[in-house]
């Protein structure tokens, strides 16, 4: 009985974990939903684009920007984009020296497409390709080089 309830009580606690992004591999990305692009910078058509929800105020975020930001520049097809819910005016700034050549900001105040992606953790990740198809997903801290390069092999093969 007590093995019965401790299964029924982990099985409680952790049922929102098991809850599974909106996001599955293979399959079309759902909309963004952006409001604004920081200075109206939008990202060029590439083969590749790198989906980061963010948040400013998370040092998880802000660490694993930098890292996620060097994998994506090294890859010379592949697109940045950091999205964020914050206010234009409270992140904006903070934000601004990250943008680039393959790098921009988008603001999604209302969090539809946080909803529509079904984030429900952060910094989430995202990789399409050029026709919105997912290549990977996941914690942007477990994103490595060696997972960008078979997202590219597998495409080119």
């Amino acid at each position: 009985m007590r093995k019965f309830l401790f299964i029924l009580a982990a099985t409680i606690c952790f049922i929102d974990v098991a809850q599974s992004q909106n996001v599955i591999i293979g399959e079309i990305a759902p909309d963004l939903k952006i409001k604004q692009w920081l200075m109206d910078l939008q990202p060029e058509e590439t083969d590749y684009t790198c989906i980061l929800f963010y948040h400013s105020e998370s040092p998880q975020c802000r660490k694993n920007l930098a890292a996620v930001k060097s994998l994506c520049k090294a890859v010379e097809n592949m697109n940045m984009v950091i999205l964020t819910k914050e206010q234009y005016s409270e992140a904006g700034v903070t934000l601004t020296e990250h943008l680039g050549n393959n790098t921009c900001v988008a603001f999604d105040d209302s969090g539809r497409s946080f909803r529509n992606f079904g984030v429900k953790f952060i910094p989430f990740c995202v990789i399409c390709d050029k026709k919105r198809t997912v290549m990977w997903c996941g914690h942007a801290g477990t994103l490595n080089q060696r997972i960008i390069e078979k997202i590219i092999n597998v495409k080119t093969k």
